[in-house]
Order: C-alpha cells, then sequence, then structure tokens
C-alpha cells in the first residue's frame, strides 16, 4: 500500500512553480496538480510531477456502469502515457492478493487478457503490452522494486505503470477517488521505507485506490500503534475498482476496441465466458466446432 497526496485543496496559485487545474468528465471532478520545480516540490514536500486526483462521487462498487468512471480515467490515463505510445508499456500490479484492502494492483493484472488481445490483432497505441504481479516482500525477501528492475530490464520496457491500493487521509476518499501520478514511483507504505525508483531509468506512473486509513486519523487522541482500518465490503470495492482500471487501461492501449468490448475483456475473471466467444469480437469470426 502507497501513500497519497492529500485531498485537503489549498490555494497554490501564489507559489511559484506549481500550476492547478480542474475540470469536470464523465460526470467526475478532476483536479490536476503540477509540480513544476524542485524549489515548488521542496514547499508541497512532494517530487516534481503531476498529482491527478479523480473524485467519483459515490463508492465505485456503487457504479452501475463501469464505462462512465472507466471512460474518464481512460480519457486521464491516455493524456498521462501519450507521450509514451509507440513503446513497451509493462503494467505492475502492486501489493498483496491474499489480504483484501491491499489486492488492487494484483487485481487490475488479472483483469488484462493481453495474450488474447495479442492474438486478435489489430493496432494499438505501444509496441507491446505486458502486465505482472510483483508479489511482496514478506513472501519474496527481495524489494518490489528491484523485482521491477530486473522485469522492466528483461523485457525492455519504455514505460512502467504501478497499480497499488492506497492509504487515505480523509474517510471521504476511501472507494471514491482514483488518483494518477507522474512523480517516479510508490512507496511502501507497510514497509515503512522508501522505495528508490530512479534506478530503472525509465518513466514512472502510478496508479490506485485509497482501501485503507490510519486508525489514528480517525480516533486522534488514541495510541492505535499505526493500525490501519478498511470496510467489511472493501472486497466490493477491489472488484468494481479492478476492473474500473483494466477497463480504462485496455482502453488507452488498444483505441480500436469498442467500449462493449473492453467492458467484455475487463470482466472475464469475474463472468467467464467460453474462447470461442472471445474470438467472435476480434476481426475474424469463427465458426462454431
Amino acid at each position: 500500500m502507497s501513500v497519497p497526496v492529500s485531498r485537503r485543496r489549498k490555494d497554490l496559485s501564489h507559489f511559484q512553480g506549481i500550476e492547478t487545474s480542474e475540470e469536470e468528465l464523465h460526470g467526475c471532478n478532476i483536479t490536476t496538480v503540477h509540480i513544476q520545480t524542485e524549489e515548488a516540490a521542496k514547499t508541497l514536500q512532494k517530487p516534481v510531477g503531476s498529482y491527478i486526483t479523480i473524485e467519483t462521487g459515490t463508492p465505485l462498487s456503487r457504479h452501475e456502469h463501469i464505462e462512465r468512471v472507466g471512460e474518464c480515467l481512460a480519457q486521464v490515463l491516455g493524456r498521462v502515457l501519450r507521450p509514451h505510445y509507440h513503446g513497451k508499456l509493462c503494467v505492475c500490479g502492486i501489493g498483496n492478493r491474499d489480504i483484501p484492502a491491499d489486492s488492487l494492483g494484483p487485481e487490475v493484472t488479472r483483469n488484462l487478457p493481453l495474450k488474447v488481445l495479442s492474438e486478435l490483432g489489430r493496432d494499438g497505441n505501444f509496441r507491446e503490452v505486458v502486465s505482472f504481479e510483483t508479489g511482496i516482500l514478506g513472501t519474496t525477501n527481495i524489494n518490489t522494486e528491484v523485482l521491477v528492475n530486473g522485469v522492466a530490464k528483461a523485457i525492455d520496457a519504455d514505460c512502467l505503470l504501478l497499480v497499488d491500493s492506497l492509504t487515505a487521509k480523509e474517510p471521504e476518499r476511501m472507494f471514491q477517488t482514483i488518483q494518477l501520478s507522474t512523480d517516479g514511483g510508490l512507496s511502501p507504505h507497510m514497509s515503512g521505507r522508501k522505495a528508490d525508483w530512479s534506478a530503472l531509468g525509465i518513466p514512472v506512473i502510478s496508479l490506485g485506490v485509497p482501501m485503507v486509513i490510519p486508525t489514528s486519523t480517525l480516533f486522534p487522541d488514541r495510541d492505535l500503534d499505526n493500525r490501519l482500518f478498511t470496510s467489511v465490503g472493501v472486497r466490493s470495492e477491489i472488484e468494481a475498482a479492478g476492473q474500473i482500471i483494466a477497463y480504462a487501461i485496455l482502453r488507452v492501449c488498444f483505441p480500436s476496441r469498442s467500449e462493449v468490448e473492453c467492458l467484455v475483456y475487463s470482466g472475464l475473471n469475474q463472468n467467464s465466458v467460453p474462447y470461442g466467444f472471445l474470438l467472435e469480437l476480434g476481426d475474424e469470426k469463427k465458426e462454431p466446432v
């Protein structure tokens, strides 16, 4: 899990080297903060980069149609990834799939049928798209960024998209905000250390949804030893967020695929269908056996 930018909106207009904007897309509110100089980064105590927050208004699991939030995220993600089009994109699912609140990364990667889409053909925005699940330090005994670095170099990746569960700073952030940043990577919150992604030498973009909140934030007058709080319904939020993010990634990477196709592909692991049906969504129709 990783710590996001705070949601508290401050008037940053008087700071040199900081540019902010707000807009609405598909019913979602989007706030963008561009930190452009090292002096501004020191002021906000954040690295130089862009920080984008999408506010959905309600928890992700309560959206009857994922297309609205998915299309919003796809448009925003497309802007962030556009400078890296035509290269090789590596999507990294970070987190522990055995802990529901920390399983967003693995949930997203398992919802990306990249092999199927590559077999179906059609041109995409990237030369190639690959994904993998990193596992966790407690199991592998290898720092996550070290594993990612090895894979990125082995496959000659041009850009990384890290997906992980985040830790909220305000209760209203949980389950109803999607955050992106171009500041160079996530910091594993649970390990208490600062990850160094600079050794990768390629652009690193982070994407996540707050799934937990420090209990000390809810009860500031009590000593709770950095415990984290989440909802008993977090599994449904993970499933919804996992499909929405996978849908948006597919829309960005394979623009020739329709909304309906990407909706079906991103939900295959929740609603399995025969492989033959997938081929019917492609260019060539297959005769039933």
